[in-house]
């Protein structure tokens, strides 16, 4: 009696972009994953050292902020038809897919550096992996992205940009990535943290009028008192939660301060709500702000 070997499941190569959007009434958790993994293997068709990943998403909220993304090396054991091997994992954020196929990008490429790095052999962060060294900025300016001119505390040389030239390179993956419809995880802070600009959110364009009609009110002369526009109030104020921390005379005092743009705080708040939504993760109370009467 002739029997038939049981199929084994094929493990996606990851080695060919999509460009093909998956229409937006399939599972929203395969359809992050698939333009997240298009967006991966468009970075390994330029650079051959990133290896194939298992990649995950969910929320990065944590009580320290959000983290946007995470590479771990041999996290994953992968049954073959003759073995099993060990891959990495990479983690996006589901708060980073609310920025946009540009930012989402940008954290792909910089997971991307570390993957590099291991391959190498090249020990990039210390800290537990929180400071960037001056070796994971190389990297990544290598794949594409332009590193800080001086480190930060804690995080080191960690804060790296996508150039335009990167996006430019990598078009048709940001255009996958925006026109796919994703589904993301709404955090005021990722607007906060992300640099005030996030798909379909408040915190953009608003924002960036805001500044620039402060500056064309700066200019105006001194002397000229009769035409000067009425006063508004500040594009960007300050918001603190109930955290608390001991001052210099013992009294205590904010531990969380945070400069927050009027768009950005207005996002998802009530009317006649005091605080703007955002939820501190470590004391569980809204953020309000700081000088009620200077904040508009």
């Amino acid at each position: 009696m002739q029997t038939t070997a049981p199929a084994t499941a094929a493990i996606p190569a990851q080695a060919e972009p999509t460009t093909v959007l998956a229409p937006v009434d399939r599972e929203h958790g395969s359809r992050i994953i698939e333009a997240l993994e298009g967006a991966w293997a468009a970075i390994r068709e330029a650079h051959p050292e990133v290896p194939r990943v298992v990649m995950i998403t969910g929320s990065g909220r944590s009580q320290n902020g959000i983290k946007w993304g995470h590479f771990g090396a041999d996290f994953w054991t992968v049954r073959y038809e003759r073995g099993r091997k060990k891959l990495p994992e990479l983690f996006a954020g589901g708060e980073l897919l609310s920025l946009g196929g540009r930012r989402t990008m940008q954290t792909l490429i910089h997971e991307a550096a570390h993957a590099v790095a291991h391959a190498r052999q090249i020990k990039d962060t210390s800290s537990a992996g929180r400071y960037h060294n001056k070796r994971f900025a190389k990297i990544a300016e290598e794949l594409g992205l332009t590193a800080p001119t001086t480190p930060a505390p804690v995080i080191g040389w960690s804060d790296c940009h996508i150039t335009d030239a990167t996006a430019a390179k990598y078009a048709a993956a940001i255009e996958a990535l925006d026109a796919a419809r994703l589904p993301y995880v709404h955090d005021p802070l990722a607007i906060v943290l992300g640099g005030g600009k996030a798909t379909g959110l408040a915190g953009g364009d608003e924002d960036d009028q805001d500044d620039q009609d402060d500056e064309n009110q700066g200019s105006q002369g001194e002397d000229d008192e009769e035409q000067k526009p009425k006063k508004r109030p500040p594009t960007r104020f300050l918001v603190i939660c109930g955290c608390t921390k001991p001052g210099k005379d013992g009294t205590p005092e904010p531990a969380r301060r945070i400069q927050i743009s009027r768009a950005a705080w207005e996002f998802g708040r009530e009317e006649g709500d005091d605080d703007g939504a955002l939820m501190c993760g470590r004391c569980k109370e809204p953020f309000r702000k700081a000088d009620p009467d200077n904040a508009g």
